[in-house]
């Protein structure tokens, strides 16, 4: 009798763990199931933003006007450089790129991963083509010569390409990329607070990278004239945010 207690407060006990486990609220119990390949949880949280301003979103789901088409919270997203014609050196370019990554990592609570130089080129304004198996991401600098949607004005160009899964007809962003005009970096570099303003052609990028579009106000980063703006808005911010809490796959 004795024995067959114990089984059952170990299975009991075993139950309940589990039960802690699966439906446990937190970063740490999200950890803890995706060590046990228990269901799937969000890789990080999205910043608590303050509500206002405006934002747009690249793509929506299919018949779903209130849903934006998002990058999978449960995957991290991977990301590579080509400092080719970057006005600086590879380490200073690579930290330069890194930093504003993690920013928009820490407003998503999207999760990226940096796999190193590579010597990929853009395609399609540096939006990346769906395959079998999506590239990484490519962060990288090039002329007009090479990338037509870099011609006139434009000191970047960044998106995003999506695809379902078998019959499910919900869309997920599987690739992209941002390709900055290397010769208006280059002139940047020379003016005051060029580096400012580097980043945030950069951060607006990178917003487009992760879902958002253009505004019409000229009080967010995403609004598609540089006006000076040079750290998101409140607007992007909530963008943003919303654009870090999409559904697994």
């Amino acid at each position: 009798m004795e024995r067959w207690r114990s089984a059952l407060v170990l299975v009991l006990s075993a139950v309940l763990f589990l039960g802690v486990v699966l439906i446990g609220p937190g970063s740490e119990m999200a950890e803890l199931r995706r060590i046990l390949g228990l269901g799937k949880d969000p890789l990080g949280e999205p910043a608590d933003v303050v509500p206002g301003g405006v934002h747009a979103f690249l793509e929506h789901q299919p018949g779903q006007a209130d849903e934006p088409v998002t990058w999978d919270p449960c995957r991290e997203i991977r990301y590579q450089i080509n400092p080719d014609q970057a006005p600086d050196g590879t380490e200073e370019t690579v930290a330069f790129v890194q930093e504003s990554v993690d920013e928009v990592s820490a407003i998503t609570g999207l999760r990226f991963a940096y796999e190193g130089l590579t010597d990929r080129r853009p395609e399609h304004g540096g939006q990346g083509l769906v395959t079998a198996r999506p590239d990484p991401v490519l962060v990288a600098w090039a002329t007009a010569d090479e990338v037509e949607e870099l011609e006139g004005a434009v000191a970047g160009v960044g998106g995003a390409t999506a695809r379902s899964y078998g019959d499910d007809r919900w869309l997920w962003f599987v690739t992209g990329g941002v390709t900055l005009d290397a010769d208006a970096l280059e002139r940047i570099a020379q003016e005051r607070d060029g580096g400012g303003q580097a980043r945030a052609i950069l951060l607006h990028e990178l917003g487009h990278l992760v879902g958002l579009d253009h505004v019409d106000s000229d009080a967010e980063l995403m609004f598609a004239d540089n006006v000076g703006q040079l750290d998101f808005g409140q607007g992007d911010l909530n963008g943003l945010a919303l654009l870090g809490t999409g559904k697994c796959r």
